[in-house]
């Protein structure tokens, strides 16, 4: 192309007719027609002739232009000095607001000069186009990360029911991820049609629509959402719908939750499940705590001194250790034992609802809401226990830590403060150290709440407590089941000497219990009547080793692969404490893994 303009510039080049005579009609119409700017000059700089392109650009005539320097046209430094080095080469030219690349051509014939050739376009338009499609691109960027700040689902489709947008509040109710959900149809993703989908709908229809719709979410959990759905127009034409869903499943139980305590308050003398009204609702004394090893006497001794004072008592213990049954104990021993002990469990409710039973409530505050004391204006001269306390959020336990510095306490919708006197038992299934490192418990209320640190030790660091506790629940479900046994037999009770006790002593109790209801006419508590958690860890102990086994492997190769597999499972059960993800870190298999084979081999932890 370039060596088909170059004929045209040499026929060009020639002065007066020769232009006319060797320049026919059809080359004048290419040389105006192509869309490039082409200057043809002469050796000096002076234009000899220049396309419209060329002329629209630098907004002349060729008559005017004709003739006068290049430089003039384009005052450039760089460019003059591109011009000199008569040879093809690339220019790239600012000249206002325009920017200007292309080629010039040094034109020779039988070794005389006889000009250039400029080639070029203003490629200004495409780069302010770029840089649009760039700050479109940053404004999207932008919008996407703000609509995924909201706490409200948002769902666009277009006129067809492509989903065109699905952030993430909305990918967290359906438990999906919104990757996958973008550029889908509404039919592909969710069992809908045009008339049982809200969007499909005002798109067909072109109404908004609003509605309450409780649903099963993909993983199964129960959500409660308003919808509200509008068509998209843009004057006459829809162009799609929008839904915007809120997830309100936290309020209504909420509201549904308070409600009936409310009304239970009223006037229904029964105990329920938060918070027990009675008058010191208590079971347990110090008598009742049954002990024998050293370990469990140094505890109780501690917890009966601390027992006199009105300091706030922090009580740390594995899950059933009895922590209750220590804090009981302390306040029927204390001063305040003729007044209210309530228990409050922190992990058992919402933080919302939490907040509300323990600071109280004033008529207004929410929806239904009545004017109701708190927990801790129950407590007043008495004692609140505040099990485990390192489930209840940060937030909430700075509000706690308010508390009980200035020892006031203020409803939520109300701006009265109250006075109270309540002693603050709480209690933790792990060290708080711990807990405070993994950001689970402020330090500051760690040492505002453990005035007095107790620990109550696991059973399998006491097992000489074993004996009189198995002997005691005996006795106990015993009687109450109109059944009569002894005890244990010797192998179970070296067995359960032992077993290290997840669970501890209420687990101990369970067990107890559970095997007597299976006894039928023994007088002791024998293998057949343990739970098969507990059959299973026997004949783990009972099994020889792989070498051993090894020897007596018969069968095809799949089942001394299963027989393999299912030793190697037990071995790292029992190396790590039934830890199920240590134990799949030890086989080097995920903990979703183990839990399938687990359940495969009916392996019980």
């Amino acid at each position: 192309m370039i060596n088909f303009f170059r004929k045209i510039f040499f026929l060009k080049l020639k002065a007066g007719d020769l232009l006319n005579e060797f320049t026919p009609p059809i080359l004048e119409d290419i040389w105006n027609a192509t869309f490039d700017c082409m200057i043809l000059v002469n050796e000096e700089g002076s234009i000899l002739s220049l396309n419209r392109p060329a002329t629209r650009l630098f907004s002349g005539n060729p008559s005017t232009l004709a003739g006068a320097s290049i430089y003039e046209l384009i005052p450039s430094e760089e460019f003059r000095k591109s011009l000199q080095k008569k040879t093809k080469t690339g220019i790239s030219i600012s000249l206002g607001t325009k920017q200007l690349v292309g080629n010039m051509i040094f034109l020779e014939r039988e070794n005389t000069a006889r000009g250039y050739l400029l080639i070029f376009k203003d490629i200004s338009q495409v780069q302010n186009l770029h840089h649009q499609i760039h700050e479109m691109n940053k404004t999207k960027q932008l919008f996407d990360l703000m609509l995924d700040q909201l706490e409200e689902g948002i769902c666009v489709i277009d006129e067809h029911g492509t989903i065109l947008y699905y952030n993430r509040k909305a990918g967290e109710v359906d438990t999906l991820e919104p990757e996958g959900v973008r550029g889908r149809r509404v039919q592909d993703m969710w069992n809908v049609d045009e008339h049982t989908s809200t969007l499909l709908t005002s798109l067909r229809t072109g109404r908004t629509l609003n509605h309450r719709e409780t649903q099963f979410s993909a993983s199964g959990k129960t959500v409660t959402s308003l919808f509200r759905t509008v068509p998209l127009l843009l004057g006459d034409h829809q162009y799609g719908a929008m839904e915007v869903s809120k997830d309100i499943t936290e309020q209504k139980q909420l509201a549904e939750s308070i409600m009936q305590l409310q009304k239970q308050n009223k006037g229904n003398s029964e105990a329920h499940s938060f918070v027990s009204l009675h008058k010191n609702n208590t079971r347990f004394q110090f008598e009742n705590i049954i002990f024998s090893s050293r370990e469990m006497a140094l505890t109780v001794e501690q917890a009966r001194r601390s027992a006199r004072s009105r300091s706030n008592i922090l009580i740390v213990g594995e899950t059933g250790t009895g922590k209750e049954l220590f804090a009981q104990s302390i306040h029927n021993e204390s001063p305040r034992k003729n007044n209210s002990f309530i228990a409050q469990n922190c992990a058992a409710l919402p933080e919302s609802l939490l907040e509300s039973l323990l600071f109280g409530t004033a008529a207004g505050s929410f929806t239904g809401a009545v004017d109701r004391p708190g927990l801790f204006e129950q407590s007043h001269g008495g004692t609140l226990l505040l099990d485990e306390i390192n489930s209840m959020s940060t937030s909430l336990q700075a509000k706690l830590l308010r508390v009980l510095q200035e020892r006031k306490v203020q409803r939520l919708g109300s701006s009265k403060v109250v006075d109270i006197d309540v002693r603050v038992i709480a209690t933790m299934n792990e060290d708080p150290h711990e807990a405070i490192a993994a950001g689970r418990l402020r330090e500051d209320l760690f040492y505002r709440i453990g005035v007095v640190n107790l620990v109550v030790p696991p059973l399998r660091n006491r097992k000489e407590d074993i004996r009189i506790l198995a002997d005691y629940f005996i006795t106990k479900h015993a009687q109450l089941l109109e059944v009569t046994v002894n005890g244990l037999e010797p192998d179970i009770f070296r067995f359960f000497m032992n077993y290290h006790w997840p669970g501890n002593v209420r687990q101990l109790e369970h067990v107890i219990e559970g095997c007597l209801n299976l006894v039928y006419d023994e007088d002791t508590i024998g293998y057949d009547q343990l739970p098969p958690n507990l059959k299973n860890k026997i004949q783990q102990q009972e099994q020889p080793s792989l070498k051993e086994q090894s020897i007596q492997f018969a069968g095809s190769l799949p089942e001394q692969i299963e027989k393999l597999e299912r030793i190697m499972i037990e071995q790292a059960m029992k190396n790590t404490d039934n830890n199920i993800t240590k134990a799949g870190e030890q086989l080097g298999i995920s903990r979703q893994t183990l839990n399938y084979k687990l359940k495969k081999y009916l392996i019980f932890c």
